[in-house]
């Protein structure tokens, strides 16, 4: 017959190889090293530190809980204060970033924010160097002390267990067993200030925390013990020993998946191993001394009430009525099962240990990072140097592409956005949806991101982006290229007008000088929607008096015989990853509401969707091609200021797409730092077929040409 004892042994004895099988998948990923949640700050320019911060909280397993910050000294009290584990400075002048580690050291933990963020920066192209604040001292092992107070403590009642049996039969006889407790913590008390890595004036508050968890952890076994035998016994080591047991090998909660770091901090030794490490850091442990404390005061009543509620079962009680002869163990009996637990309790400790891996290499994430290759070019001093550029093979990278915005960097060279790119490869010649490229004197260099794919990542397999304008603002050492781009699907790829336009996109890159643009974070511009009366945002960008204006075109119907009315929002050049702050001009105001936006152009007669608005000797132009594909000239409105009012002025040149063979000639921009001279600006038109194959057979047919153009009298 299986008695009630044994029921209570077998279900103690399940749980405690059910805590163990649970925590081995715990155990086996702080062994491989690897941070989980780490709080952490990027430091430098928000607008790139805040979508950075973005990016890294998404990385696949969240080894990093990433915060921005534009004031490193702020960045170092954080870490000096130990509200994070690690600060990320961002030099954007080089492509070498410094990862600032507090002067308290562990270790592993180290190890693997090094191992972490080293990973993450070559998503990006970038490399790491470490640096320490303040000088290094190494921390005490938090983890290993919280474990080896509660297990010390759990052993003590073991030994008094096997020597006396597992039950006190009379008080003096408890009193002592509560008095050994005592003299434990005393000792651990004492050696505190002993131990390495604790400053002295942290040693009180580490040996109270020390000796409290021996308190708690005794006490909560003998409390057990004395409810359930050795079924308490059982269900002590689980929660003990078992449940904390990932600590012993992460050193760190940090290197902890979750659940585990909120479950152990709640067991006594992850308790005592916060309060350590929180004291040795400087700050405070009420907490996790509370809670010691109130669970050695709960396994002290425990205690108490068992001598008075009859529910002990004691080798001296005799059996009753209610209680079968065989459910009373005999010493013999309890010593041969308490050696059996401790053994298999060792042993599978001893197994999972040795079964642990080492420590992993870091994750290879996604790379977003850029390379250029140079195709040299010759000179470049006029119109027809340009065209014959235009004209060469080039690179496989870049065989030929539509729309060629530019703008010029700090360092002397141009930055260049091109729409659908056609390039070569092993199995022919095939569309990315965009591409860039770096020009600078003698040497056009395309810019081929990780995987040869488009330079702004397609947002999956139907959606990717063309870009319409570019800007860049110059900073000390480096440049911010804001790219504005349409979000298109794919309809029909075999059609040139096989596509719908899902709205606006924001990219941002960032080039140290002389170096290759890296992507720092792409921003879709409200919902996906066809529907072409929703403004185009981005169709044409400016600078003027610190603001960055963001032109958007948009037409009343998709088959309209017009062209595109304009419209106009502005923001902080700093601030164009986010949206909320964009404000739109409604004629007199600047207003949150876009759909206030007042039209500067109307459809009848409008521009193409996107366009050319820059300033010069104090006024405005907007050039494009008058109603798109369906006209032919090429028209300068002209304004008093980036608001308006635009006038149209009469066509400055002719650009029909010739429909009889073709060729679709389309989208004019304008480049009026590009060659400059007085009275005239540079302009380019995009070049394609309506056959796709004839583009894919010869390349030529799908690039840029260049012309002067007069710019408007009066």
């Amino acid at each position: 017959m299986i008695t009630r004892r044994r029921l209570r042994t077998l279900a103690a004895l399940a749980l405690l190889v059910g805590a163990l099988l649970a925590v081995l998948p715990a155990v086996d990923d702080a062994a491989a090293g690897r941070t989980h949640g780490a709080p952490v700050l990027l430091v430098g320019p928000e607008v790139v530190v805040g979508p950075l911060a973005r990016d890294v909280d998404a990385l696949p397993g969240s080894p990093f809980d990433a915060e921005p910050e534009d004031d490193r000294a702020t960045a170092e009290a954080a870490l000096a204060a130990g509200d994070v584990v690690a600060v990320l400075v961002l030099d954007l002048r080089r492509t070498e970033d410094t990862l600032l580690l507090p002067r308290l050291r562990t270790d592993d933990l180290d190890a693997a924010l090094v191992r972490e963020a080293r990973a993450a920066e070559e998503r990006r192209g970038r490399t790491l160097a470490v640096e320490r604040v303040g000088p290094v001292r190494n921390a005490p092992a938090y983890d290993a002390l919280g474990l080896a107070a509660v297990a010390a403590a759990f052993v003590l009642v073991l030994v008094v267990s096997l020597v006396w049996g597992p039950f006190a039969r009379t008080l003096p006889r408890g009193l002592l067993r509560l008095a050994a407790l005592g003299a434990l913590a005393a000792v651990v008390l004492g050696t505190a200030p002993l131990l390495p890595g604790v400053p002295g004036a942290a040693a009180p508050e580490v040996g109270a925390a020390l000796a409290l968890g021996v308190l708690a952890a005794g006490c909560l076994t003998l409390a057990l013990e004395a409810l359930a035998g050795l079924a308490g016994l059982l269900l002590a080591a689980a929660l003990l020993l078992v449940v904390p047991l990932p600590l012993l090998v992460a050193e760190d909660p940090l290197l902890l998946a979750d659940p585990w770091p909120g479950v152990t901090r709640w067991t006594p030794a992850g308790a005592v191993a916060e309060a350590v490490r929180d004291s040795a850091a400087g700050g405070g442990a009420q907490r996790e001394l509370l809670l010691l404390a109130v669970v050695a005061a709960v396994g002290l009543l425990v205690l108490a009430l068992t001598r008075f509620d009859g529910v002990r079962t004691s080798p001296a009680v005799p059996a009753r009525a209610d209680r079968p002869a065989d459910d009373v163990p005999t010493t013999g009996r309890w010593r041969l099962q308490l050696l059996a637990v401790l053994a298999l309790l060792a042993g599978g400790v001893v197994l999972t240990l040795a079964l642990l891996p080492g420590p992993d290499d870091a994750e290879a994430y996604p790379s977003l990072a850029s390379a250029t290759t140079c195709e040299p070019t010759g000179p470049v001093r006029t119109v027809a140097d340009l065209n014959r550029v235009t004209e060469l093979r080039g690179s496989p990278q870049f065989q030929g592409g539509d729309v060629g915005a530019e703008a010029a960097l700090q360092d002397g060279r141009r930055v260049w956005v091109f729409g659908d790119t056609l390039r070569a490869g092993d199995g022919g010649r095939s569309f990315v949806r965009n591409s860039m490229l770096v020009v600078e004197p003698g040497c056009l260099q395309v810019v081929v991101p990780a995987g040869g794919g488009a330079v702004i990542p397609d947002r999956d397999g139907q959606v990717g982006y063309w870009p319409m304008s570019v800007v860049v603002s110059g900073r000390p050492g480096y440049d911010l290229v804001t790219v504005t781009a349409q979000r298109v699907r794919s309809t029909d790829r075999t059609d040139a007008f096989g596509f719908e336009n899902l709205g606006p996109a924001v990219a941002l890159y960032v080039v140290p000088r002389g170096e290759t643009p890296q992507l720092v974070s792409r921003v879709d511009v409200g919902e996906d929607s066809a529907d072409p009366a929703r403004p185009m945002w981005g169709a044409a960008t400016a600078l003027a008096d610190g603001w960055l204006h963001l032109y958007g075109t948009a037409r009343p119907e998709a088959d309209a015989p017009t062209g595109f009315s304009l419209r106009v929002a502005r923001v902080r050049p700093d601030d164009v990853l986010e949206t909320d702050r964009w404000r739109y001009w409604d004629g007199s105001a600047w207003v949150a509401d876009p759909g206030a936006a007042a039209e500067l152009v109307p459809a009848e007669g409008g521009t193409s969707q996107t366009l050319s608005v820059f300033e010069r000797g104090g006024r405005w132009y907007a050039f494009s091609k008058r109603d798109e594909f369906l006209g032919s000239d090429l028209v300068f409105w002209t304004a008093p200021a980036p608001t308006g009012p635009f006038t149209a002025q009469p066509p400055v040149a002719d650009l029909p797409s010739d429909s009889a063979g073709g060729e679709l000639r389309y989208m004019p921009l304008a480049h009026p730092d590009l060659l400059p001279e007085a009275g005239s600006v540079l302009v380019s038109y995009s070049r394609n077929s309506t056959d796709v194959g004839r583009v894919l057979d010869d390349p030529l047919l799908y690039r840029p040409r260049f012309l002067r153009v007069p710019l408007p009298r009066g």
